[in-house]
């Protein structure tokens, strides 16, 4: 991989807009985002090879089974980080690319795990791993971001697992706004081509597979409250030079949906919340 593609991000600014939203913004708080988690490893039981002929023998233990599970893991992962680091410094959060970021952040959270847990396994195993390239580029990657805000490469442990933090906080933006560039195709489903709301095939929906419409407005609301909290962010552009027009318009139309929805179904206090945020927001989409 030549230095072009190593993703040398420019410095990180100073995020000065994340305490001066909007007072529309706070409306209500929105619930912390659940961030992908990598899946618990599975146990390994050591098996009885006899390193030594003769009358003593050794047995490996699962000490020395678990680098080499890491190492298998890590390369498997390590991919995956490097695409979607790609996809990023492309501004390419298609909605096609949410899987891409998904796994990009269990990449991530195993080589944060591994850190954690034992140091020297880790400087073990990265030795190990020192002609893949992929591995070693997750590593420059995340040593250069670190560089970028604090003015220096990691060397304490401590140090380079706050270098994988700020790699994951970039793939988990990335993936938010792949959900929120989802979810833009998925609503209109439920919306006419004049732009107003299908209320009978949201009523059909209700009356034939309720459990399904169900969970889709549950989906939508959880999108919402993650695309807030990128617009509170500060770095919440999905389709470069759109300044965040996709999210605004994500927002005014689920929030509509929503309104519909509750009140179809009865809960008039959810109702009352998604009109609220629906002009609230189409207030400042009609300002900007």
């Amino acid at each position: 991989m030549t230095d072009k593609e190593m993703f040398d991000f420019d410095p990180i600014p100073e995020d000065d807009k994340k305490n001066t939203v909007d007072d529309f913004f706070l409306f209500d708080d929105a619930p912390e985002i659940n961030e992908q988690q990598v899946a618990d490893e599975q146990a390994h039981t050591a098996s009885e090879d006899e390193l030594f002929a003769g009358n003593t023998s050794q047995k490996r233990t699962s000490a020395d089974f678990e680098p080499d599970m890491e190492m298998i893991l890590i390369t498997a992962q390590s991919s995956m980080i490097i695409e979607g680091m790609k996809l990023i410094s492309q501004h390419d959060f298609k909605s096609k690319n949410t899987t891409i970021f998904s796994e990009a952040i269990k990449g991530v959270d195993l080589y944060m795990k591994i850190l954690e847990r034992n140091p020297e396994n880790f400087r073990k195993t990265m030795s190990m791993l020192s002609t893949d390239p992929d591995c070693m580029d997750v590593q420059k990657i995340s040593f250069n971001l670190y560089k970028n805000v604090y003015g220096e490469l990691p060397e304490s442990d401590s140090q380079k697992l706050k270098s994988f933090e700020i790699i994951k906080e970039r793939l988990q933006n990335g993936y938010n706004k792949s959900l929120i560039a989802s979810s833009l195709i998925n609503i209109k489903k439920y919306y006419l081509l004049s732009g107003s709301l299908d209320t009978i095939k949201i009523d059909k929906s209700l009356n034939l597979n309720p459990d399904v419409i169900k969970k889709e407005m549950n989906c939508y609301a959880r999108h919402i409250n993650i695309a807030r909290e990128l617009i509170k962010s500060g770095n919440f552009e999905i389709n470069k030079g759109m300044k965040g027009r996709e999210l605004n318009v994500f927002i005014i139309k689920s929030s509509q949906l929503l309104d519909y929805y509750y009140t179809k179904i009865g809960n008039a206090e959810y109702a009352g919340y998604y009109q609220r945020l629906n002009e609230n927001f189409k207030k400042y989409f009609i300002v900007r």
